[in-house]
């Protein structure tokens, strides 16, 4: 049976020094029952952990106009981090997708005012 879990909103600082607000919906299923309970404490907690550690570390990375464009790029490289990281635990990530990108308001409204100026 698919578990899903609703990362919840990630401080994330870009590496071109943008801070922004990120969560994501991971999806995974316990693949191997008997690695699940022999080795990890809590497999549930320690996906969902992992998973938001995950969404830091990878975002951390791209720039802030690649964590907009790239998404589905994104979403697969975590998910195939997160499916090597918890395969010890018996566990499969099976998808894993960006909900929101939350920018700082002076950032947005930076951007609203570099696109008015390109329309004129």
């Amino acid at each position: 049976r698919t578990v899903t879990y609703d990362v919840p909103p990630q401080e994330i600082l870009t590496r071109d020094s943008v801070t922004t607000a990120v969560d994501a919906v991971v999806y995974y299923r316990i693949s191997k029952p008997m690695m699940a309970v022999t080795n990890v404490e809590d497999v549930n907690k320690s996906t969902r952990l992992l998973a938001q550690t995950t969404l830091r570390n990878v975002l951390g990375t791209k720039d802030l106009a690649q964590v907009l464009s790239e998404r589905e790029e994104i979403s697969n490289s975590m998910r195939e981090i997160l499916d090597v990281g918890t395969d010890p635990w018996g566990v499969k990530v099976e998808r894993v997708e960006i909900k929101d990108v939350r920018l700082p308001v002076q950032m947005q409204r930076a951007m609203a005012a570099e696109a008015e100026a390109e329309r004129e």
